[in-house]
């Protein structure tokens, strides 16, 4: 964790009432952010002020719907993102088969480094010349390439394909990542193609909409929960109010009642 997280951990914990640790940890999943966790916390009891026991009951379980909520966001965006980027994938695949110059250099380097892992020790000092030999793609090249992937027990299309693969799956990383070479190169292959990122998205919706309404339920769930804790609060607070008003409504009446007579 870095020092900026631990400062706000730190903070966070300051200003929540340490009597909260009755209510037990949060319960987090593997992966995610209990600095967040606790920030939103610390914001909770900050912004209602905490009265009583009744109050930091429901302020526990408001942060914790509240998170359900924020999880259940996350999820829906990862379930679509990962059918975003699948058929993005291959959709790089098909282009990089149809064209082979889109990926030569990285075939020539993914070929060097198969055949120093697979080639006999004594030969393994001449791959980089062997994958030279065999990346241009033509005839005479096809069928070396051929000939020495044969010679480790391995076919050339399952090469190819798996080299293809490999080139897919970093493109796409290098263009979550928004580096600008995989971003240019990604637009123009789908203009070229006559498609879109929104051709994608619209797939992965339509493929994953009955689990995103599932998830939607579950949201629902969380948040009308959260709210009726929310409502619980405003209506304490409201008959804190009251009996306020009528506690000090009692003491002026007595400051202002008369003396009794002698």
């Amino acid at each position: 964790m870095s020092r900026k997280s631990e400062n706000k951990t730190e903070i966070a914990a300051a200003s929540v009432p340490q009597r909260l640790t009755v209510f037990g940890p949060p319960l987090l999943l593997e992966g995610e952010d209990a600095a967040a966790y606790d920030e939103l916390l610390a914001r909770m009891c900050a912004a209602v002020k905490l009265v009583d026991v009744i109050d930091e009951m429901l302020i526990a379980e408001i942060v914790a719907l509240e998170w359900e909520v924020l999880r259940w966001r996350r999820v829906k965006r990862t379930l679509i993102q990962e059918d975003i980027l699948r058929a993005l994938r291959n959709f790089l695949v098909g282009q990089f088969e149809s064209n082979y110059a889109l990926h030569k250099k990285h075939f020539k380097r993914y070929l060097a480094e198969l055949l120093r892992n697979n080639l006999p020790t004594e030969q393994a000092d001449s791959a980089e010349t062997l994958a030279a030999e065999c990346a241009p793609h033509t005839d005479e090249a096809n069928e070396k390439l051929d000939e020495v992937l044969g010679s480790i027990g391995l076919e050339m299309d399952t090469v190819l394909d798996d080299a293809r693969a490999a080139k897919a799956k970093e493109l796409v990383q290098e263009y979550v990542r928004g580096k600008q070479a995989a971003v240019t190169l990604v637009h123009k292959l789908l203009a070229d193609a006559g498609a879109s990122m929104d051709t994608f998205i619209a797939k992965a919706l339509r493929d994953k909409i009955d689990d995103i309404e599932r998830i939607d339920r579950l949201a629902t769930v969380a948040e009308s929960r959260r709210n009726a804790c929310l409502r619980e609060i405003d209506r304490r607070r409201a008959d804190l109010g009251q009996t306020l008003r009528r506690s000090v409504q009692e003491i002026d009446g007595e400051l202002v009642k008369p003396p009794p007579a002698e």
